[in-house]
């Protein structure tokens, strides 16, 4: 009667704890659901697999909230198509895909004040609209340097970017074509030469110059990618992060400089369809990408540089991929006025193409 006695008891115990936390992880679960979800255009393969571990894992440990990514060749034009009818509440882009969006009206405008996380990201880094507005949630950063085969030529080849167009290089160069080079190349070089991004003509006449130096200008990254290792091309303008990822993959004979003109930073962003589903959810999720904590894991993952500067990263392993601590890049690279370059973009292309006959 006893042992009856003392186990009833412990069952009611029990049972009566189980009912009392009920509520609370009925109510959580509850409360997430009510939120909805985030549905994230982003690109795809190990770009989507980083970001579903580094945001998406991380996001919903700590809110509940699901979050799943769709993968897409293009997040510009998926979000563009899908305007009139939102079926992303999150959205990844460059800062001048986030300025062309705002702009056509598809995405929401932000306030700043109204994201506390970033306070943490220094102000001349901001995708800002005005004094108070941001066009999208900034999480991280890489940079447009000067890539070289180490097989064929070392670093003091290119202590400065004229190197590119200098007759010693005729056909082992490459480039990109005018439609990016009118995001990077010409005004980077513009302000490059003169200090001031806006001297276009001056840039058009520099990436013109190298062009006309250049074995062929590339049309995919996997291109470029292998007449670089192969030593076709010894150098090109180029993107950190390939870099990055082509030593992951084992390449020891290509490295990434800046000159001592500096480079070109380019950062991106998260940003949120106008009247997309689930919208209480993409804002929480906005806050939440604005963290540390999401943006050191992409940087463990993927070599992108987080833009919270509160975010602890591998400056060792940086050193080691890219040759420069974060500071150093972060001092020696340019972040321009984007929602100029968007402004002007378009005309730009045209003149770049005039150029090139």
């Amino acid at each position: 009667m006893t042992d009856k006695l003392i186990l009833n008891r412990r069952h009611l115990i029990a049972t009566g704890a189980a009912a009392l936390a009920a509520p609370f992880v009925i109510g959580r679960q509850s409360y997430a659901q009510g939120k909805g979800e985030i549905i994230q255009c982003n690109f795809g393969g190990g770009v989507a697999n980083a970001f579903r571990k580094a945001y998406g894992e991380l996001f919903t440990q700590e809110t509940g909230i699901p979050f799943k990514i769709v993968e897409v060749p293009s997040t510009e034009t998926a979000v563009m198509s899908n305007a009139s009818a939102p079926i992303y509440n999150s959205s990844y882009h460059s800062y001048s895909g986030a300025m062309k969006l705002n702009k056509m009206g598809v995405t929401e405008t932000l306030k700043l004040a109204d994201f506390p996380a970033l306070r943490d990201v220094p102000k001349n880094m901001l995708p800002m609209l005005d004094d108070e507005h941001i066009s999208g949630i900034p999480i991280q950063f890489i940079f447009y340097g000067l890539c070289y085969n180490t097989d064929f030529s070392k670093k003091e080849d290119f202590t400065s970017w004229k190197a590119l167009a200098d007759p010693k290089w005729k056909g082992q160069v490459t480039v990109t074509k005018p439609v990016f080079a009118s995001l990077y190349d010409v005004p980077w070089y513009a302000h490059m030469l003169t200090g001031d991004q806006k001297q276009l003509e001056t840039g058009i006449q520099q990436y013109k110059a190298v062009s006309d130096n250049a074995l062929t200008a590339y049309t995919s990254m996997a291109q470029n990618q292998q007449l670089l290792q192969r030593g076709d091309a010894v150098a090109s303008a180029y993107y950190s992060s390939q870099v990055w990822t082509l030593k992951e993959e084992g390449a020891t004979n290509v490295e990434v400089n800046i000159p001592q003109e500096g480079a070109l930073m380019i950062p991106y962003v998260f940003v949120i369809p106008k009247n997309a589903p689930h919208m209480e959810a993409a804002f929480e999720f906005a806050r939440f990408a604005g963290t540390a904590a999401p943006q050191e894991r992409n940087f463990a993952a993927s070599g992108y540089i987080p833009l919270n500067t509160t975010a602890k990263i591998d400056e060792d392993l940086l050193v080691q991929r890219l040759g420069y601590s974060r500071e150093e890049i972060v001092a020696k690279t340019f972040n321009p006025d984007w929602a100029y370059i968007e402004s002007t973009r378009e005309d730009l292309i045209k003149k770049i193409e005039a150029a090139l006959g």
